[in-house]
């Protein structure tokens, strides 16, 4: 029953994702990428309201909570939307973002861009704490997921707007870019082996202190690196 709330939150946050797809793309209009970020956010209204049902039943829930069927479902549902993001968060796919001609990145639909993130975060949430819960794993483990999930982000849109940004930013701009890029690929090591200690149980106290003490030192110059006048994130956006 604990993650109840996170299963009812993600079947809400999923119906106004496909409101949004629905209203921004009509059917004459959608490809295959806007086809399969709506099928993602349909196939994550299902599961969840079976698993809704399966926590308020108990028969069911006997089956299906609490283990591998759990596990392997909460998964899935973080591996499609990995891709959904991709497509909706993309600046050169115009769905929910795009680069204007000062190289800054500018949301075109506020729906799909913010409760796109809000389905991602909570898929991500929900299976870290899914495999904390069943394989009792340590109690940080989901916060690392997290991180682990907060890095990519990072890292891919950095270079997936490098080249456009470049182009039309100042030098200043586009170095402050790169830092991005390594502040993505640094949280993403220190995140995998943090993970990958834990699931193992080779994370102590030392190594759990230095990973979050980088992390945090590297995030911290990077907020303050990309959202200065100079940077590349004044403007709302994926960084």
């Amino acid at each position: 029953m604990e993650r109840l709330p996170t299963w009812v939150s993600l079947l809400g946050l999923s119906i106004v994702i496909i409101a949004a797809i629905v209203d921004q793309f009509p059917a004459a209009e959608r490809g295959a990428r806007e086809n399969f970020s709506l099928a993602t956010a349909c196939i994550s209204l299902l599961f969840s309201f079976f698993f809704i049902t399966a926590n308020l039943v108990d028969r069911l829930g006997n089956l299906v909570v609490g283990n591998v069927i759990e596990n392997a479902i909460s998964a899935l549902v973080v591996a499609l939307w990995v891709i959904a993001i991709t497509f909706i968060q993309n600046p050169k796919y115009e769905a929910a973002t795009s680069i204007n001609n000062e190289g800054q990145e500018v949301i075109e639909y506020a729906n799909l861009y913010f409760f796109s993130w809000l389905n991602f975060i909570a898929a991500i949430y929900l299976f870290g704490n899914v495999i904390r819960d069943n394989l009792a794993y340590n109690p940080k483990f989901s916060q690392w997921v997290l991180l682990l999930a907060s890095s990519v982000v990072l890292l891919s849109t950095s270079v997936a707007l490098h080249d456009d940004i470049c182009a039309a930013a100042s030098e200043t701009v586009c170095g402050r870019l790169r830092y991005a890029v390594a502040v993505g690929s640094l949280g993403i090591i220190f995140a995998s082996i943090s993970i990958l200690a834990t699931m193992c149980g080779y994370m102590g106290k030392v190594l759990e202190i230095v990973s979050s003490v980088l992390c945090s030192i590297f995030y911290f110059f990077g907020v303050v690196v990309l959202t200065t006048a100079d940077g590349p994130a004044t403007s709302l956006g994926n960084m």
